[in-house]
């Protein structure tokens, strides 16, 4: 029974031609568009992650500083300085390790952020940040200010770890570069200088500078932007470490001033940055940009493009309504014969479904071998100035929406038209022939 219904079906489609080449053609134009628009869509994805980088998944955080040595007794402040944390910051600083770290010159030089005094943490919580899931990368960072003790000018150090994505998106990254080089592991005594400071000091590529008494080479210029990261002079972790011992009454051991993050997604930014302060325990300072706004305006174009597929997708449904439905009252003489010598509703409306469901499934393949070959060969990527691949269909629920649509908009076009006709009865219909 099947099988006849099926040859039934092409029979009818072949004999009505141009009506049903109408029908394929709507199908095809709705499939094309669709998957070319989820393919624009993909793009848009690699560029939101590219521009997201710039405008702010990244943050920073810090404790900024207690003072309460204040509140301390003098034999508190005595074991203080011999390096015995009292009690009671033990219990108030829970992260900090600084206490008995403070600046030999305590008024003008110190760990700061944003000009604020800040206090040392351990870099095994920099560690657990990095292994929270909504975070993608974690690195500790020293930001040291020093006073020129020549000139009595004072000037911001910051010292970072190479190969980290948190540091290019909150500190300085080769793509900053200026003039010169970017600093590498194999570099001694060698620093980056900010752009503004260089030109307000003279600098150039090959210039020294003295930092804690000791002569370092400005290797590279670069021009950060505002980054919760930004200093005066660049210069790799383990030297910073060492200039900074320097200036400070104990030595740094495993410690960092701030954390440089970059979450993992800007969905999970918010989220991220309420695990990271209840990992701080305290009241940390979270620093970050304008991720708000660009996530939010992003998100809109994403739903607009949906939104826009959607009612392609309605729209070629209803225009095979349309069509099938001039097709039944053209067929309504035919169909009355058929109800008089015995059909049943259930085979006349297989036979109309059968018709319906090979029109929808067959433009939805041509659709979707029209789009591919559009995808392959127009130069989309260079087009909209993405440096990527189109991802086609890289997501199995992509395939399972055109399926669902072909079959939904196929039994739809087909039921709808056929189900109102039986509202008329046949002897009325062949009374009227």
């Amino acid at each position: 029974m099947i099988s006849d219904i099926l040859i039934c079906s092409v029979r009818e489609l072949r004999r009505n031609k141009l009506r049903s080449c109408a029908v394929l053609v709507g199908y095809i134009i709705a499939v094309t568009i669709m998957l070319v628009t989820a393919d624009l869509l993909l793009f848009a994805k690699v560029a939101e992650n590219e521009a997201m980088a710039t405008t702010g998944t990244h943050f920073a955080t810090y404790l900024p500083n207690c003072g309460d040595i204040t509140t301390l007794s003098e034999q508190e402040i005595e074991e203080l300085a011999k390096g015995i944390i009292p009690q009671k910051c033990k219990e108030l600083c829970k992260n900090c390790t600084g206490c008995n770290k403070k600046p030999i010159d305590i008024l003008n030089e110190g760990f700061i952020v944003n000009t604020n005094t800040t206090r040392l943490l351990s870099l095994d919580l920099v560690e657990k940040v990095n292994h929270l899931k909504t975070v993608k990368d974690a690195s500790g960072y020293l930001m040291f200010r020093f006073r020129n003790p020549d000139f009595g000018r004072l000037f911001t150090v910051g010292g970072f770890q190479l190969g980290s994505i948190a540091v290019e998106t909150n500190c300085c990254s080769p793509a900053d570069l200026v003039d010169g080089a970017f600093l590498s592991p194999a570099m001694v005594n060698k620093v980056l200088v900010e752009q503004g400071y260089a030109i307000n000091m003279g600098l150039l590529t090959g210039s020294k500078v003295s930092i804690a008494q000791e002569q370092f080479e400005v290797v590279g210029i670069v021009n950060s932007g505002v980054k919760p990261g930004k200093a005066d002079i660049y210069m790799l972790f383990a030297e910073a470490e060492r200039v900074i011992n320097r200036r400070i009454k104990n030595p740094l051991f495993h410690e960092a001033n701030l954390i440089l993050i970059e979450a993992a997604d800007p969905a999970q930014h918010n989220q991220a940055i309420s695990e990271v302060k209840a990992l701080m325990q305290h009241d940390s300072i979270i620093s970050y940009g304008c991720y708000k706004l660009a996530a939010g305006i992003l998100g809109f174009n994403e739903r607009s493009i949906w939104v826009f597929m959607a009612l392609i997708g309605l729209g070629a449904i209803l225009f095979a309504v349309k069509v099938q439905w001039s097709s039944v009252i053209e067929r309504n003489k035919n169909i009355a014969i058929l109800k008089a010598i015995g059909w049943t509703d259930r085979v006349i409306i297989l036979q109309i479904l059968a018709e319906s469901l090979l029109q929808s499934l067959v433009g939805c393949f041509i659709g979707v071998l029209l789009s591919r070959i559009i995808v392959m060969t127009a130069p989309v990527a260079s087009l909209l100035g993405i440096d990527a691949e189109p991802a086609w269909f890289s997501s199995p629920l992509m395939i399972l929406i055109i399926v669902a649509f072909a079959i939904a908009g196929g039994a739809f076009a087909g039921i709808v038209p056929v189900l109102v006709s039986f509202k008329s009865r046949p002897s009325d219909i062949l009374r009227r022939i």
